[in-house]
């Protein structure tokens, strides 16, 4: 998985990812963790707190790893890789004097057993974000009919009353995408919805940005269904620029379900069905 950075500010919020379908792609098995704090320690060191997380999004035992610092999350008792242990709550993880990579990140990897183990990247400086988090949203699906005619589909969603949109009119080519917006850190509220010949559907939830990082809201088909995911992408160079279509595969953190609109009767059933896109390479 590619690493996807972070700029330095307390409650930074990595990769938690919530499975929705039953029927398990690569991703929904995977590990996952909440960093609530990066902490400047001076001499280029740094220490990092947050929570372990498995497959479901829940606080869970596991190794928590980075810059050669590890624990056990298990909780209070739990062993530190150097010698000691920890009191700290169950899924919890406090790793300090934390050098940075040549690079200048902290990678942070979490081992969850039965999961596939999660590895990100967080930046202390930097991030062009300004104090602020930025987002976006991509449709990545199409809808189409069994003759193969496509549809136009919008997916929109809205934070603090400011609301992007993503339309697709191909099922082999990337939809449209708008630039960043820009919102105060922090715990935000979100809705979002679909409408096409192929029917409508919303969503809703509760999402952590943290102060100079760079968000998706991604609409997928997966299971035959659609789902909101939530991840973080790479930031631009500037709070203007608009990212490329290609950087839609945002590292997941949280998947939420899309509910179709209810049901009217005697209503016409939808002209055609969503699909995932499959782009052409």
């Amino acid at each position: 998985m590619a690493y996807r950075n972070f700029g330095a500010s307390a409650k930074l919020f990595i990769t938690p990812l919530m499975i929705l379908a039953t029927t398990t792609p690569v991703l929904a098995q995977q590990a996952g963790a909440t960093v609530e704090s990066v902490t400047a320690l001076g001499g280029g060191l740094y220490r990092i707190t947050g929570t372990a997380l498995n497959a479901q999004g829940n606080a869970t035992c596991a190794l928590a790893l980075a810059s050669g610092r590890c624990m056990f999350t298990c909780g209070p008792g739990s062993l530190r890789c150097e010698g000691g242990t920890a009191s700290l709550p169950f899924g919890k993880f406090d790793l300090t004097n934390l050098p940075t990579e040549a690079n200048g990140t902290i990678v942070l990897q979490v081992f969850v057993g039965g999961n596939i183990s999660f590895a990100g990247a967080i930046t202390p400086s930097g991030g062009g974000g300004g104090g602020t988090a930025r987002w976006n949203s991509y449709n990545n699906t199409c809808c189409s009919n069994s003759s193969g005619q496509v549809f136009t589909s919008t997916y929109s969603v809205t934070v603090d009353g400011v609301t992007r949109q993503s339309v697709s009119n191909s099922c082999t080519s990337s939809s449209s995408i708008e630039s960043f917006a820009s919102t105060t850190a922090g715990t935000k509220n979100f809705t979002s919805q679909v409408s096409s010949a192929c029917g409508t559907a919303s969503g809703s939830g509760t999402v952590t940005m943290a102060a100079n990082g760079c968000y998706r809201f991604q609409l997928d088909f997966e299971s035959n269904t659609l789902v909101n995911k939530f991840g973080t992408v790479s930031c631009p160079s500037s709070a203007e620029a608009t990212p490329l279509q290609a950087d839609a595969e945002a590292t997941p953190m949280a998947i939420f379900p899309m509910l179709p609109a209810a049901t009217i009767e005697n209503a016409e059933s939808p002209a055609a069905t969503y699909q995932p896109l499959q782009l052409q390479r």
